[in-house]
């Protein structure tokens, strides 16, 4: 991948333990180099024009440009049935300042976006995190379109797995023109995965138009949002004290600038990350541990700033603590980092479902692991098996394109209480007979695990 990786590593104090465990922090930076030329740009818009052209032939009525300017959605959701802390970060803005070559203003007058020798960065990025590749395969960011409107470019079928800002202008993607004549520009998808809607639909607010991809001028996957007025002018749909652009927000709900969040927390059994561009990464997941192998427990930030704190706790089965500890994060603001936290797994860990909690950014979030435990993350797939409802007071549901196997119910101290042999793709389980608290679901759907942690009330 064409990233900066940085590492760094320090001791922090905990408490219910002689060990001192050290953190080490990697901050993620993707390369920032020329994005698109103006003269293919302008290519951009001849295409658009001739495209208009030939809908007005079959279809005069279709752009009557009324109306104000659209009140965007936001234009990526995840995938049905994700069911984890996040899936994006926002890389880069719109570059406010028009000197290029390092002169960099956002909106809100940071510095979150870029520009190059000749050029300045004229959209919003958002960026697949963790697991970029895996995530753009398994098509987990779908853009949407953020107001209704016509479509008046539509390209795919260009090389998805990119990673250099370059000039490209082979992009996969989506042009939309809105009832007032401003237009967005989705930019990036992932090949084959965008609408069956042609130029000259209309599509409404909300509806799928693609998964993001690295097609075109790209280093990563991710949605490149770009709008313009309907006199051709580039808009920031996000409002604040460094746009000169459009003096409102264009967003229904604008979103915040600063967003601190986890995306995900995860148990590993190496150290070892796959960051290599255009390659699905080997996540090298584990939830069952054995005395004497390493445990590494990691958090995939978005948003992280100097001085903000991290509050970890793991507990023992039986609930009492076992780590108690706040790392407070000493380095600079990145939109995207990860940090990485190492253990030995020995006698003294008792055996049973171990949980994590984590305080961060206002925020809670838990994870858990075993020990001597059947649980395991074989060959996780995202979205292979879809649990509903959770809480539940004693029915629950489980859906999946193909035949679960089997399902298996553990409480958290590791102890087979139910077991299901479906062998379909819907499956129900009444667990009315079991106690109120936290169990974990393990269905198996050919040689892939998911383990879900269901609360029964």
């Amino acid at each position: 991948m064409k990233s900066k990786l940085f590492f760094f590593a320090c001791t922090i104090a905990v408490s219910a333990s002689a060990q001192q465990p050290k953190v080490s922090f990697h901050p993620v930076e993707f390369e920032k180099t020329e994005c698109i030329t103006d003269s293919q740009r302008q290519e951009v818009r001849q295409q658009n024009t001739l495209n208009k052209q030939q809908i007005l032939q079959t279809n005069p009525n279709a752009f009557q440009h009324k109306g104000g300017s659209p009140l965007f959605i936001f234009p990526i959701r995840p995938k049905a049935g994700f069911d984890d802390y996040g899936y994006y970060t926002i890389n880069n803005y719109v570059d406010h300042n028009l000197t290029p070559n390092g002169n960099l203003l956002d909106y809100e007058c940071g510095q979150r976006t870029y520009d190059w020798g000749n050029g300045n960065h004229e959209g919003t990025d958002y960026v697949l995190w963790p697991y970029p590749w895996k995530r753009m395969q398994e098509q987990l960011m779908e853009v949407v379109a953020a107001a209704p409107g016509v479509i008046i470019n539509k390209r795919d079928g260009f090389f998805d797995l990119n990673c250099v800002n370059n000039g490209n202008p082979n992009w996969n993607g989506i042009i939309i023109e809105h009832a007032d004549g401003s237009q967005a520009w989705y930019w990036h998808f992932k090949d084959g995965a965008i609408t069956s809607k042609n130029i000259g639909d209309s599509v409404a607010e909300g509806e799928y138009l693609g998964a993001a991809g690295s097609s075109g001028s790209s280093t990563v996957p991710h949605l490149h949002f770009e709008i313009y007025d309907a006199n051709d002018n580039l808009i920031d749909p996000y409002e604040g004290p460094c746009n000169n652009m459009n003096p409102d927000s264009w967003w229904a709900n604008q979103p915040e600038y600063f967003q601190p969040t986890i995306n995900r927390l995860s148990t590993h059994n190496t150290q070892t990350f796959d960051d290599d561009c255009g390659v699905v990464e080997n996540t090298y997941e584990e939830l069952n541990f054995e005395p004497g192998e390493e445990l590494v427990f990691r958090i995939f930030y978005r948003d992280i700033q100097t001085n903000s704190e991290t509050h970890i706790i793991f507990r023992k089965p039986d609930g009492t603590v076992l780590y108690d500890w706040v790392f407070a994060s000493p380095w600079p603001f990145y939109p995207q980092a990860w940090a990485q936290w190492n253990f030995i797994v020995d006698n003294t860990w008792p055996d049973g479902v171990y949980n994590i909690e984590v305080e961060f950014g206002g925020n809670s979030y838990e994870t858990f692991f075993g020990v001597n435990t059947n649980l395991g993350v074989e060959v996780e797939a995202l979205n292979t098996v879809v649990l509903y409802p959770n809480p539940t007071n004693s029915q629950l549901f489980l859906e999946s394109k193909e035949p679960i196997e089997s399902i298996l119910v553990y409480d958290l101290a590791g102890r087979k209480v139910q077991t299901l042999k479906p062998n379909a793709s819907k499956a129900e389980m009444d667990l009315s007979a079991l106690s109120s608290g936290i169990y974990l679901i393990k269905a198996t759907v050919g040689t892939k695990v998911q383990t879900f942690k269901v609360n029964k009330l």
